[in-house]
């Protein structure tokens, strides 16, 4: 196991049982120079993808603009360590581990450490709730976003242990694939990293 992940599941109580029973695939964190600075989230701190994703993002954006639709950026790329933050701030806060895992991955599984994934939020609509999914933005993502690489992670009834997200977005980019790149590409898809 990375021992940055064994020092933040230890400081987190996250055992191998919880790893186990994760459904998640596991997530690297892509090199920084693979990264780049996208837009101001709303915060008014970088939103920060893979550079791959950042050019699907800035093309989709635009094509929602064209139609009177605005794509905000909740949250791109996460560290290892930023996800282990937010856990954190929900033990402090009381909540059980095993409740906060089917809300928040565990860190090392999450698709934000990969700088592909994208929470989005439209203005005056409450941020990170199911009912992002009666917005025109999430209208126009669901009718839209295959056609820039990008498709709904954590659909309602998913099997991957976490909640229905409608504003979390993964870039798979696969159109940009072809050949081998494809099927290492599905292949790197289709299993776990064992950790333990």
């Amino acid at each position: 196991m990375h021992a940055q992940l064994q020092s933040i599941y230890e400081a987190l109580g996250i055992t191998s049982e919880h790893v186990t029973k994760n459904k998640l695939l596991a997530c690297e964190q892509p090199l920084l120079a693979e990264l780049e600075v996208v837009d101001i989230d709303f915060e008014g701190k970088p939103f920060i993808l893979l550079s791959a994703a950042a050019r699907a993002w800035r093309e989709m954006v635009r094509a929602a603009d064209e139609d009177e639709i605005m794509l905000k950026p909740f949250s791109g790329f996460r560290s290892y360590l930023h996800q282990k933050s937010l856990i954190e701030r929900h033990l402090k806060n009381g909540r059980p581990l095993d409740n906060i895992l089917t809300h928040i991955a565990i860190p090392g599984f999450s698709e934000h450490h990969s700088g592909r994934a994208v929470d989005i939020h439209e203005a005056g609509h409450p941020v990170l709730e199911e009912e992002f999914e009666r917005t025109s933005a999430f209208a126009w993502l669901s009718e839209n976003a295959t056609r820039f690489g990008f498709r709904l992670s954590y659909p309602r009834g998913n099997d991957q242990g976490i909640i229905y997200e409608p504003w979390h977005w993964y870039f798979y980019g696969w159109s940009d694939l072809t050949g081998h790149a494809l099927a290492q590409a599905l292949q790197n898809n289709s299993r776990k990293t064992a950790f333990w």
